[in-house]
């Protein structure tokens, strides 16, 4: 039976006569999304919002003629955007007949323990700015709509993004959104070469040092035989070095996924490449995982002698621009 409220009513099966096991269900799936990010702890007291901004120079010198005043240097601040707190939390309850008879302890403790959703929840928001790259905004699971959009106001993966001070568009979604190949990866570089502006049009240059995708079986082992094989991943012959070095390869179990965490069978072959550290993602703890427990004075209802046990946790998430990321998204 499906409950919230740990009672011998609703799980009979702990306290009846007749001997069992207990099975646990298979173990949760890594969570690999914050390393695309940059993360920062917030200090309490400091507010429940934090901007941050993008700062721009200009290139290169310009010619200084005899007795005449040097050229001036542009300096400027460029999108910004602002990332507001949100708290996460669960609970589950259990009566003194329960936690007292209960036969399996073990088994009560797990049910008990609730360690696991709040960095689970953060994995899915996390990986969700990517699930829903595409769009401008989502709504999540609590129905709560989010603003999936740089300082730019366009959907993180976009043809046609602005810059601050320059006419200048830049393209991070890859035309015709091919699954992964190499000639794909190729694309995305091409992409990387010649689409990496500041916000005065002026090139510049962001090392992509990550290739990721969902766990689609395919697209994995793809992206595996690009990165690790010794020769010319299209050519059988030893001797020939493998070009496609300096990467490593991120999965992300959740990218391919609904709102609610469900299997999205359309986004199943995404993948990109990020310049981790370059990138202007950002994560910012304001409460780390921390778990309530009950004891005589909190927790517990004087009333009933029914016990409450709790997790917390509170973080922002944002992104001020989406230079430093390149996807294709298929469907499939």
């Amino acid at each position: 039976m499906q409950t919230e409220f740990l009672t011998q009513l609703t799980l009979p099966e702990l306290v009846d006569l007749i001997e069992k096991d207990f099975i646990a269900s298979q173990e949760f799936e890594p969570k690999n999304a914050e390393q695309l990010y940059m993360s920062s702890a917030q200090p309490k007291g400091m507010g429940n919002t934090k901007r941050f901004d993008e700062f721009d120079t200009g290139t290169y010198a310009e010619n200084k003629d005899e007795g005449a005043n040097s050229s001036k240097g542009r300096v400027a601040v460029g999108y910004n955007k602002t990332m507001t707190m949100v708290r996460r939390s669960i609970e589950i309850d259990i009566t003194w007949e329960m936690d007292n008879n209960g036969k399996k302890e073990d088994v009560v403790n797990k049910m008990l323990s609730l360690k696991h959703y709040g960095p689970e929840r953060k994995e899915l928001d996390l990986t969700h700015r990517f699930s829903f790259a595409t769009e401008t905004s989502y709504t999540d699971r609590n129905g709560k709509t989010i603003d999936n959009t740089g300082g730019d106001g366009k959907a993180l993966v976009y043809s046609a993004h602005t810059l601050k001070y320059s006419s200048e568009t830049w393209r991070n979604r890859i035309t015709n959104d091919p699954v992964f190949a190499t000639g794909a990866l190729t694309l995305a570089e091409q992409i990387a070469s010649v689409n990496t502006f500041n916000n005065f049009g002026e090139v510049r240059d962001m090392n992509f040092n990550i290739i990721f995708s969902g766990k689609d079986p395919e697209t994995r082992r793809n992206i595996r035989k690009a990165l690790e094989s010794t020769g010319d991943v299209d050519e059988v012959n030893s001797s020939i070095l493998n070009t496609y070095t300096g990467y490593r390869q991120v999965i992300l179990p959740k990218l391919a996924t609904d709102a609610n965490g469900n299997y999205d069978s359309t986004k199943r072959r995404w993948w990109g490449i990020v310049a981790s550290g370059q990138l202007q993602a950002h994560y910012r703890e304001w409460e780390a995982n921390n778990l309530k427990t009950p004891n005589m004075d909190n927790g517990t209802d004087f009333s009933n002698d029914n016990m409450s046990f709790g997790q917390r946790m509170a973080y922002g998430i944002c992104f001020v621009s989406a230079k430093g990321l390149i996807m294709s998204c298929p469907s499939s």
